[in-house]
């Protein structure tokens, strides 16, 4: 309890303080003392000491025990008051303030205990810095003076040391005897930060020299002396423990304390900006960023919200507050963007389901740029377009803006070509017209360009872009086909070796269409890499073109054959045997009854477990997608070596006419 103003500290002077003039009275009644105790300090302290002892106690019997330390250190004056005995009951209450710290060990008061416990300097040269606490010898050293303290491993011997012989020596006649070797737990220990016990030479040398002692006397009066020591030390050790642990606990509290008083200021700024009209703009900081707030230096405080202090801080909170209305109306506009094409999608697929597997549809982003469709997305109206039933007047619709697209981008393909006109769709369907995209070599034919993947890839500036187009393609995570116009281009040497393969079938390259190619789906053998050894490698007409730009690419000239009928069985029978055995995991292949999209061996595994089908024909229960490479397995195809067949003509019978193309089919005359 605070001491009563009647009673004066009695506070012995030395011969300095007699002449100083910040001297403490010896004696005075409590009528007389507010006037009679003054003291002179400098700085913000000076008129503290000039207070009545009952405030002053009551005051720092609210500190903490660090706090009190810290006070006594700053004047005379108040070291004179702190220091007395008189003065006992703040530090009591000051340790009371802190439940961390164990009670008072054994051989220390108050402030010894303040300062083993607090104090930023060594107890034996004084520096500051990092410093051990050994609780259990009630030291606070730093590691120099650790170490000349003696503080060492007290029961090592000479087999354990990694010292030279005049090493080992010196420290030999610091180590204790054999006694104390056998009677370890008499001593008193502490942890290194190497993590070692440490134990003193000077106790360890005391207690060997007793035990010597008593071990000559009465072996009662010996045991006797090892249980009481023992006893004490336990208990040293047990108060060391708690003390050790003290200084973590008292972190974690801190910074809970400090948690929830930036907590508390965070709240009740929030409460203020509320009363101010940003009640929306608090709300949506605490969805989507709380660190905005919590993180701000202005409320990243541990400082108690004042008028005053919010007065202050105001104008920059709602400079702040109008910036997140900004940003939370992008995100709102973006939120009610994606709503709309999440509901907008659902009848786009139902729609796509029910088209043939085929034809070649645009993306949906592709849809949603078209300029009816995206001005139904970008309604300014919050509560426009918010079901399924508010997309279904476009469903009617759908047919015609498929087929507008399709024509759209076909005039397109048709400007890459050189020499050709508008009016030339047919030079489309050719089996040698071939485009490219920057993202791929290989040849892509018509119409599978216009399904393409990588030509509706998202691009990266899509994503720095806060416009209604860029938030609508990345929603998608696509943009629309070919959205600059520079991504696809003619593809000149596809061209060559596709007329080398078509020449090689013995058909017009001006009038084959890709369909022609299929509905023949002629074998061709690579005359350049034929080997007797190795035998002859044998492509169907699209792998053909693949394998003639290799060729045309090393500055060979073509040299196609077709296959005879013989040669052409061996050859399907071959592609059948490893075609079942080669494995390919990309997703090529499309279930015709589900849509299901997954690589050839999956789709058989699809086939028998989805739709109970053992035997699944390829065109009748699944198909190659639209985007299907030309590269396909398997590869490659190698058939035994033979010589080139002979065929001997009657010479009364005419020699057969070579393959003319007329029309959409290929005919033989007689």
């Amino acid at each position: 309890m605070p001491r009563s103003t009647s009673k004066r500290a009695v506070v012995k002077e030395s011969p300095s303080q007699k002449k100083g003039k910040g001297r403490v009275a010896s004696t005075s009644t409590a009528q007389t003392s507010s006037a009679t105790r003054r003291f002179r300090g400098r700085g913000q302290l000076k008129m503290l000491p000039e207070m009545p002892l009952d405030i002053l106690f009551e005051i720092f019997g609210r500190l903490d025990p660090p706090d009190v330390l810290r006070l006594a250190r700053t004047t005379k004056d108040l070291r004179n008051v702190l220091m007395s005995r008189s003065a006992r009951s703040i530090w009591k209450s000051a340790f009371l303030n802190d439940p961390d710290l164990p009670g008072l060990p054994e051989g220390l008061n108050e402030p010894q205990y303040a300062n083993l416990a607090f104090s930023p300097h060594c107890n034996s040269c004084f520096t500051a810095g990092e410093h051990t606490i050994l609780w259990a010898f009630q030291l606070r050293l730093c590691q120099k003076c650790m170490e000349e303290r003696c503080v060492t491993p007290a029961y090592i011997s000479y087999s354990h040391l990694d010292f030279s012989f005049d090493e080992w020596h010196k420290v030999s006649k610091k180590l204790p005897g054999k006694l104390m070797s056998e009677n370890i737990s008499l001593l008193r220990h502490a942890m290194s930060s190497a993590h070692r016990f440490l134990y003193s030479h000077e106790e360890a040398a005391e207690i060997n020299e007793q035990l010597a002692k008593l071990k000559k006397g009465d072996p009662k009066k010996f045991d006797g002396f090892c249980d009481e020591r023992r006893e004490r030390v336990e208990g040293i050790q047990a108060h060391a423990t708690q003390a050790q642990m003290a200084g973590p606990k008292r972190l974690a509290r801190m910074q809970r304390m400090r948690e929830e008083a930036q907590e508390k200021r965070r709240n009740a700024i929030c409460e203020r900006l509320r009363e101010l009209g940003y009640a929306d703009e608090v709300e949506f900081i605490n969805d989507t960023r709380p660190e905005m707030l919590s993180e701000y230096s202005l409320v990243k405080s541990e400082i108690v919200l004042t008028d005053r202090v919010w007065d202050n801080m105001r104008p920059r909170l709602v400079e702040l507050m109008q910036s997140v209305t900004e940003k939370m109306q992008r995100r709102k506009r973006k939120s009610l963007l994606k709503k709309r094409q999440r509901l907008f999608l659902s009848i786009l697929q139902g729609f796509i389901q029910a088209r043939p597997i085929d034809e070649v549809n645009p993306r949906a982003i592709d849809v949603c740029v078209l300029s009816h469709v995206k001005a139904m997305l970008e309604d300014d109206s919050m509560d426009a377009y918010t079901t399924e039933e508010s997309f279904q007047a476009l469903v009617d619709g759908l047919p015609r803006m498929f087929e507008e697209w399709r024509e759209s981008k076909t005039l397109g393909l048709l400007a890459l070509l050189p020499g050709h006109n508008k009016d030339d769709s047919d030079f489309l369907l050719r089996a040698t017209t071939y485009f490219r995209c920057d993202g791929c070599s290989e040849p892509i034919a018509y119409p599978r360009i216009l399904a393409h993947a990588c030509l509706t890839e998202l691009q990266h500036g899509h994503r720095n872009r806060e416009d209604d187009v860029a938030l609508l393609c990345t929603n998608l995570d696509s943009e629309p086909w070919n959205y600059d116009g520079k991504r696809v281009s003619y593809y000149p040497a596809a061209e060559a070796s596709a007329k080398s393969v078509v020449r090689g079938c013995g058909l017009d390259v001006n009038m084959t269409t890709a369909r022609d190619m299929n509905d023949v789906n002629p074998w061709l053998e690579c005359l350049r890499c034929s080997h007797k050894a190795k035998g002859r490698a044998v492509f169907r007409w699209r792998k053909a073109i693949l394998h003639d730009m290799y060729h045309a690419a090393a500055g060979q000239t073509y040299a196609w054959r077709l296959l005879s009928d013989a040669g052409a069985e061996a050859a399907e029978a071959l592609q059948q045997k490893t075609f079942e055995t080669c494995y390919n995991d990309l997703p090529e292949y499309v279930c015709i009854r589900c849509r299901h999209q997954c690589s050839f061996l999956q789709m058989r595994a699809h086939l028998r477990i989805s739709h109970s089908i053992d035997n699944p024909e390829v065109e009748e229960d699944y198909v190659l997608r639209v985007d299907a490479s030309m590269d396909q397995p398997p590869f490659p195809l190698m058939l035994p070596y033979s010589p080139p067949e002979v065929i001997e003509l009657d010479e009364d019978e005419p020699a057969p006419k070579p393959l003319k193309y007329s029309g959409r089919s290929i005919v033989i005359d007689d």
